[in-house]
């Protein structure tokens, strides 16, 4: 029986002890069996938290050294990965279910052309709990540019095809490195195919890079100059960037409106569930 393709998932880390065990898990819980995790601790400077986690898990592929930062340590993974197929999930996120890396090798085998296959990404709060507006994942791959819907933890790429066109992340960023690298194979040529799933979720909180840049006046600057260089390359088209811009303000009210027909209500600028009201209202007649 032909063993089927290797997938190698790179995941750097760094002070991860908050999440990395529900990613580990979620990894080691597929049911495709043909999976190397690389985990590369990036220079921690948790007291040992991080790298304690690790060592619970023998089926890890994973090492410590000084930090390098992100995209560094990425490559670094890339490099060293063994696999037909290489991805990236941070430690901070999760895959959504069991299949989902059955899912997308189950599509690359049934589309051999493809270099690179993709599907939905779901979004979630610091807990875990979903968002109840959620982006759509089904366009044009030349809305991409303008609208980033191909996420990096939601897909996976060919190894021969990275490696021949050199598609390593660009390890000069630390904001937009994602969306640059995703655009940069679309650049290559690489032919990108979708699977009509969700694959992954991906996580806020206040730790990670992005959400700091909301919060702190110079990690903000950083982040806005690497947006003005981004929209440089990538969106230069002044049309489609409009076009793009307007279909989403009708989606946006779109997904409000069938966020409310679901039962959901905006309370102190976060959309509240039709549970969570459910228990507010018990609560306060607890407190009569």
């Amino acid at each position: 029986m032909t063993q089927r393709p290797l997938v190698s998932i790179v995941t750097p880390v760094y002070n991860g002890s908050n999440f990395i065990e529900e990613l580990i898990v979620s990894v080691r819980d597929q049911t495709y069996p043909n999976i190397e995790h690389i985990i590369i601790d990036d220079g921690s400077t948790d007291g040992g938290k991080t790298v304690e986690i690790l060592k619970k898990y023998p089926h890890l592929r994973w090492w410590t050294r000084a930090n390098k930062g992100q995209y560094a340590t990425l490559n670094e993974g890339f490099r060293e990965a063994k696999g037909d197929w290489v991805t990236t999930i941070s430690h901070d996120d999760r895959y959504y279910d069991n299949t989902a890396i059955e899912a997308l090798v189950h599509h690359a085998e049934t589309h051999p052309k493809a270099d690179v296959v993709h599907g939905a990404t779901r979004f979630i709060d610091p807990d875990g709990y979903p968002y109840a507006m959620q982006r759509r994942h089904k366009y044009p791959l030349w809305v991409l540019p303008y609208h980033f819907f191909v996420w990096h933890c939601s897909l996976i790429v060919r190894t021969t095809s990275l490696r021949q066109h050199d598609l390593y992340f660009n390890e000069a960023l630390k904001f937009t490195g994602d969306g640059d690298w995703t655009l940069r194979m679309m650049g290559a040529g690489l032919k990108f195919s979708m699977v009509d799933r969700i694959i992954a979720d991906w996580r806020r909180h206040p730790e990670q890079t992005t959400t700091r840049a909301d919060v702190d006046p110079k990690v903000h600057e950083a982040r806005e100059a690497e947006r003005i260089r981004y929209r440089d390359l990538y969106q230069r088209n002044n049309f489609l960037r409009a076009i793009v811009k307007f279909w989403l303000s009708i989606e946006r009210f779109w997904r409000i409106g069938s966020a409310f027909a679901r039962g959901y209500r905006r309370k102190n600028g976060e959309w509240i569930s039709p549970s969570d009201r459910a228990r507010d209202t018990q609560a306060k007649g607890d407190t009569r």
